[in-house]
């Protein structure tokens, strides 16, 4: 994802609870790295269905 494109995303996330002060732990992931993993797994999903072998 390039850094134009987490501008955008980045203020559809939300954000974390302990940033604000109300608690939790920090989380193990940063958000971008989350959906960099999501449109990762999307786009290798839709490439493998495009190929009509069995799963």
């Amino acid at each position: 994802m390039t850094d134009a494109e987490w501008a955008v995303v980045r203020d559809a996330m939300p954000v974390p609870a302990w940033l604000e002060g109300r608690g939790g732990q920090p989380e193990g992931y940063c958000h971008r790295q989350l959906v960099d993993a999501v449109r990762y797994l999307v786009a290798g999903g839709t490439l493998e269905a495009g190929q009509g072998g069995t799963c």
